[in-house]
């Protein structure tokens, strides 16, 4: 009987409870990281050099900043929730 419940309780470990992405949503996900990281990098290059060759003041390079940093936040959460959504349509099939 114990062999029995280990033999159980290992089997239920061992077998995969989530969905698996297709090869095109892991595609999806890849070009998203690397879009997100490319902007990222572009905007803080900007950031670094706002002021110095455009002339603006620190308040407005301030507020291209928080500007940025929300659209980057904004992209990351869009993402997600398509993720959220493959990985959801990928348990109805």
């Amino acid at each position: 009987m114990k062999m029995f419940i280990i033999v159980l309780s290992l089997i239920g470990f061992l077998s995969p409870t989530f969905a698996e992405e297709t090869v095109v949503e892991k595609a999806e996900v890849g070009a998203n990281k690397v879009k997100r990281t490319v902007k990222k990098g572009l905007n803080r290059t900007k950031e670094a050099m706002c002021g110095q060759l455009t002339g603006d003041s620190k308040l407005e390079c301030l507020a291209k900043k928080s500007k940025n940093t929300i659209q980057e936040g904004a992209d990351v959460v869009k993402d997600k929730a398509s993720e959220v959504k493959n990985a959801v349509d990928s348990d109805k099939k």
